[in-house]
This record gives C-alpha cells, structure tokens and sequence, in this order.
C-alpha cells in the first residue's frame, strides 16, 4: 500500500467508517474509492483493516505507515480510549504476524505502535474508588472498566488542553514532578476534574480550561477524601 497517501487514507477511513456501521455497502464503498485512484483490493483491505483495528483482531495486509499513524489518530479522536486499545492490540499482533512471516524488522510500524501506546498511558487517569459510587452506572467520556481498580476514559485531547493552558505543576500544593525526579518525573500529572464525573452523570462537553486542573496524586487522593470533592481552595487551606 506504498503509493496510498494523503487524501486516499482520509477517504478510506471514512468509507471504512460507514461501512462499519452499516450505513454504506462494502461494495458502493469500493466503487467510490476506485474514482479517486484506489484499486479495488487496496479498498477492501483499508476496510477490513479498520474493522480489525476497531474489533481488536489481527490483520494480515499491511497498511503503509501513514494509513496506520492516520487510523489510529482518527480512532482515537472518534471512538476514544478503548477502541485505540483494540486497534494498537490489532496492530501488535500484526507487526508479530508479519515480521515472522517475512523475516523482518516493521521499524516504522513499531514507532507508531510505541507513539500510541504512550498516549493511552496518559489519556487513562486513575480515578480513586470513592469517587464512583457502587450503584453507578452512567458512563461519562467513555467505558467504565475493572482493571485492578474503577478507572474513567478520558478525553486526551482537553487533558493535554488543560495542561497546556496551567503546566505539569500541581495546582493545590505546586509541586513540580520533574524539578524534583529530573528525567522520570518529566511530563507527569493527573487532571483533576472540579467537578467529578460521577457526580455529573451525564454527558457533558469538558472545558479544558474551567473544568480540569493539573494536580499531583497526593492532592488528588485528599480532593476526593469527601464526596461532592473538596474544593483546590479548601485543600490549600490545610496545607496552609
């Protein structure tokens, strides 16, 4: 799939989309990528390509690195966390599949691997137990989940908003990760929502700057000692 670029994988992943969904016919999406320079094989693969990555299955035709870094940007912003877990899963198990198959090294393709796994570590925020009360079962911003504790899905895109807007230093007690562990603590902290999920229950369109806040663990821990959650405020006040 070397010579699929630009405007080609941003058609293909819409028709993928809509073939996924049942809103479009497997073959009126062929038909449609072949009048924009795709030949039919090529189409069906980008297809199939997208439903494995969507369903977390191996795929065995390769995408070229920009189809894959483009799939997983679009899954990511369309279908949230979980569905960029299915597809990274998918993606592993074909770099696995075809590096046995051809006896080489996919370089690009595990960079990419890498790049998206990083983001999935810090799009996921630990939310604490007492913040979700045991009848809850609203889902806000994305799948609730057991892992080892109750977490949230979060919205990466207004995390890293907030933190652009107010930095990686805790906005309780300003303590600074990297100042402190050098390397290690470089480019880590929670975001605290003001007002927590559980207590919303609803969706809602996040305001990265007015309704999330840089905080480190410590703090965020005592913000949600109390439930509704002690204010950035009150909390100061104590350490005060």
């Amino acid at each position: 799939m070397s010579n699929i670029t630009g405007i080609k994988v941003q058609s293909a992943y819409r028709k993928a989309k809509l073939v996924y969904s049942g809103q479009l016919a497997l073959k009126d999406a062929q038909d449609e990528l072949e009048e924009i320079g795709l030949n039919r094989n090529s189409a069906s693969d980008l297809i199939n390509n997208f439903k494995c990555m969507i369903e977390g299955q191996k795929y065995t035709r390769t995408n070229n690195a920009i189809t894959t870094d483009y799939y997983l940007e679009s899954i990511l912003k369309d279908f949230g966390t979980s569905k960029l877990q299915n597809a990274l899963n998918a993606l592993r198990e074909h770099i696995d599949y075809y590096e046995t198959l051809q006896n080489t090294t996919m370089k690009k393709q595990r960079e990419i691997l890498s790049k998206y796994l990083n983001i999935v570590q810090t799009s996921i925020e630990i939310i604490y137990p007492d913040e979700i009360p045991e009848n809850n079962t609203s889902l806000i911003e994305g799948a609730k989940k057991q892992i080892t504790i109750n977490i949230y899905e979060r919205d990466s895109q207004a995390r890293q908003q907030c933190i652009d807007e107010y930095g990686y230093t805790c906005s309780v007690c300003k303590f600074d990760f990297e100042k402190t562990y050098g390397e290690i603590g470089k480019n880590f902290i929670h975001v605290h929502h003001l007002k927590a999920l559980s207590e919303i229950q609803e969706e809602y369109q996040v305001d990265p700057i007015n309704d999330l806040r840089p905080v480190c663990p410590n703090c965020h821990a005592m913000l949600h000692k109390r439930n509704p959650s002690y204010s950035i405020e009150e909390i100061q006040s104590l350490i005060n």
